[in-house]
């Protein structure tokens, strides 16, 4: 009777166990796009990006993916992994020291929305459970404006940055489908 009662419990502690692996993230082929979304799949990446069904797939690869409006309108979002450097204490030090340090070399008239202060104005939320700063900029490019809405996720020792991009004149009219994008980015 006891040999009974230890081969239960060993059943039942390795069914609790397996049970709570299987609680993490979904396997691939348990995802799905949500309603009027697709999928862009690949399996090279650590996040799934989904984007609206009426919506182009430009590029969809290790290093980015992105998907555009239309032939005729390329407002984009697109999702970028970076290694999270230890010099950065903190996603809004990385932000401020690194992101757009690096943009003020390669963009004319770079303008971050600030607050009166001058720190740069943001919001905080939470993707799939991770961190996020999102932050408005707008810079000039061959001439022409564009307006930016980037978040950046911090989340198991990378930074993502989910990155919608339009001409400033356009630029409302894809922001709420951009935000929805970045809402729905999951990561595997």
């Amino acid at each position: 009777m006891k040999r009974l009662y230890r081969i239960s419990l060993f059943c039942l502690a390795m069914l609790m166990i397996f049970s709570l692996a299987s609680c993490g993230k979904e396997n691939d082929s348990e995802v799905e796009a949500p309603s009027g979304f697709l999928m862009a799949e690949n399996e090279n990446t650590d996040y799934y990006f989904f984007y609206p069904s009426d919506w182009l797939l430009d590029r969809n690869d290790a290093g980015m993916t992105s998907a555009f409006v239309s032939e005729t309108d390329f407002s984009n979002v697109s999702v970028t992994a970076f290694t999270a450097s230890a010099s950065y204490t903190s996603l809004l030090d990385y932000v401020e020291k690194h992101y757009f340090a690096q943009f003020k070399d390669n963009f004319n008239q770079l303008e971050i929305e600030r607050n009166q202060d001058q720190s740069i104005k943001r919001s905080s939320m939470k993707i799939d459970g991770a961190d996020v700063i999102a932050v408005n900029y707008t810079a000039v490019f061959s001439g022409e404006e564009y307006s930016f809405r980037a978040w950046f996720i911090s989340y198991n020792g990378y930074i993502y940055n989910v990155l919608y991009t339009a001409k400033t004149q356009v630029f409302n009219n894809h922001l709420e489908e951009a935000t929805v994008i970045a809402e729905q980015l999951k990561f595997r």
